[in-house]
């Protein structure tokens, strides 16, 4: 009995420890360059349905912050379209950005970054899985 017991307790500490599922977990900032410029993007909310969500994009180009760009994010879910979900980035100097937005639903999302400035679109797109 002992034995079952203090089994059950520690796989329930290692479950707790690991995270379970995700859910309540910051994810890694990502980035990617294209022509020179790198969008990265930093979330700052935890993976959550119907939770609002926080982002912090950087923009630089050959190492350089931009702070002159129109940023927005275009937030999808790829096997069933939600509809518009692209919220605008305001500005907050040293080439970041910040935006707020939601997940309706868990499962795979695509959030995919768009910064425009001197005449040329840039984007980036980066895979998240929500959390049910």
């Amino acid at each position: 009995m002992f034995k079952r017991l203090l089994f059950c307790l520690l796989l329930l500490t290692s479950l707790v420890a690991c995270g379970g599922n995700g859910a309540g977990q910051v994810p890694a900032p990502v980035e990617k360059t294209v022509d020179g410029v790198t969008l990265k993007l930093i979330s700052e909310s935890p993976l959550s349905q119907n939770t609002d969500q926080t982002w912090v994009i950087n923009v630089t180009q050959n190492g350089q912050p931009v702070d002159n760009a129109d940023v927005y994010l275009d937030i999808d879910m790829p096997s069933m379209p939600m509809g518009q979900n692209k919220p605008l980035a305001k500005g907050e100097g040293n080439g970041n950005y910040r935006a707020q937005g939601i997940y309706t639903m868990g499962g795979a999302w695509a959030v995919s970054v768009f910064a425009e400035f001197d005449g040329k679109e840039y984007q980036a797109s980066f895979d998240f899985n929500v959390p049910e």
